[in-house]
């Protein structure tokens, strides 16, 4: 379609949507799903009314003025949608990718913070010797030494 046929049969906002929809390199992506919103809501309004025409028509006249103001608006349609799914498609990755994406970071971050830099040897530094209390009662030998204590500060015995 000649671009004199395209701006007899659009009006001034639906060029303007169509223009919009020729050039989407500049436009985020609630933009884009702005502008597909208002396209398919013209697409819609123009459908409805071609329906309500023939319907009421005694006549099968062709409506050719409406009809190619939605075969433009659905070419625009159609280009936002590609654009919208195309960008959609490279923000879902594949687990693979994003694996691989994450596995190369991390790499890239253990390149870049140094070494530790402790012992040689593994065995070295292993701190004090414990030396075990055998004075005291285990912990919880409510049976053993630990409930003779208990029951000789209390009252009595049981």
């Amino acid at each position: 379609m000649t671009k004199s046929q395209e701006d007899r049969a659009l009006d001034a906002g639906e060029r303007e949507l169509v223009a919009q929809s020729r050039d989407l390199d500049g436009l985020s992506q609630t933009q884009l799903t702005d502008l597909q919103k208002r396209l398919r809501a013209r697409r819609d309004r123009v459908q409805r009314m071609i329906r309500t025409r023939t319907r009421n028509a005694d006549t099968a006249a062709p409506d050719t003025g409406a009809r190619q103001k939605k075969a433009l608006l659905v070419e625009a349609v159609q280009r936002v949608t590609a654009e919208v799914e195309a960008r959609r498609a490279t923000a879902r990755k594949s687990p693979r990718d994003k694996a691989t994406r994450n596995l190369s970071e991390a790499v890239q971050r253990k390149a870049e913070n140094p070494r530790w830099r402790g012992p040689e040897r593994r065995d070295a530094n292993t701190g004090p010797a414990e030396t075990p209390n055998h004075k005291i009662a285990p912990s919880g030998a409510l049976h053993a030494e630990g409930m003779r204590a208990a029951i000789s500060r209390s009252t009595g015995d049981r």
